[in-house]
């Protein structure tokens, strides 16, 4: 009896973390599928807000002006249309209810004003890029790239070592290049990049603290002869460059920085 209870228990223990893994990933799946619905229905409204704004003009020149102007317009409505119609029926395949998708459209149809298209197209932007970060995150949570050993350093550049700290070279808003210490975290509402600069050898750090309000990346950057794949934070003392030198690590630092960001507007919204 001694020994199986040794085996079940053994058992027990080995499953259990099995189990939150997949609980886990399902979870995160599930975030994934909603964000892409989410998406798609923006996208479709705001892709009916343009067709009925095409449309509305279209009406108008119907009314007056050259023939050549009346068919480009009526060509532009009708292809404003598909693309409405399109987005639509994308939206549904993604899982959005169709109810949900009918009012979406619906309420685009009724937008006019250049205020309610602008707030369509932000809405829209914010969404596919927060469907986007969390098929960043999921892609990495499984691995998944083009090798190996770029998968183990995905895996292991995450969010928690980009709060913690990792020296990186850094181009400071000065234009001055240096070796800081460097860290992004939500900070009171905020997203803080903190630098920190080791002294008399070590022996204690001052940090600079800066707030993020924005991030880019792309590109390359070479230095001293050698290339490395740089992410730009916008701060209200200038930008300042982190250079990474894999660029899988670009775009998890690039992603995981804009998810902060999200997450802070959208506490804002809510406030």
């Amino acid at each position: 009896m001694g020994h199986m209870r040794a085996i079940l228990r053994g058992y027990l223990m080995d499953s259990i973390p099995i189990a939150g893994s997949r609980r886990r990933k399902r979870r995160d799946e599930l975030r994934l599928h909603t964000a892409q619905a989410h998406a798609a229905v923006s996208v479709a409204q705001l892709a009916a807000a343009i067709a009925g704004v095409v449309s509305a003009c279209e009406l108008r020149s119907s009314s007056g002006g050259a023939g050549a102007d009346r068919k480009l317009s009526t060509v532009l409505a009708s292809a404003a249309a598909l693309v409405a119609t399109v987005c639509a029926e994308s939206a549904e395949s993604a899982g959005a209810d169709r109810s949900r998708v009918t009012s979406a459209v619906k309420a685009g149809l009724d937008s006019r004003s250049p205020a309610e298209l602008l707030t369509l197209t932000a809405t829209a932007a914010t969404c596919l890029r927060g469907a986007a970060v969390l098929k960043l995150r999921a892609d990495v949570s499984r691995g998944i790239s083009s090798s190996t050993s770029n998968s183990m350093m995905m895996m292991s550049t995450n969010t928690a070592s980009i709060q913690k700290g990792t020296i990186l070279r850094v181009c400071l808003p000065c234009g001055r290049l240096r070796l800081r210490t460097v860290a992004v975290f939500p900070e009171c509402g905020t997203v803080a990049l903190r630098l920190g600069k080791k002294r008399l050898h070590g022996a204690f750090t001052t940090y600079q603290h800066y707030e993020v309000l924005a991030v880019s990346g792309g590109g390359e950057a070479v230095v001293d002869c050698r290339k490395f794949f740089p992410v730009a934070l916008s701060t209200a003392a200038g930008t300042v460059q982190l250079l990474l030198d894999n660029q899988m690590h670009c775009k998890v630092w690039k992603a995981s920085i804009e998810s902060m960001l999200s997450g802070r507007k959208l506490k804002h919204t809510k406030c």
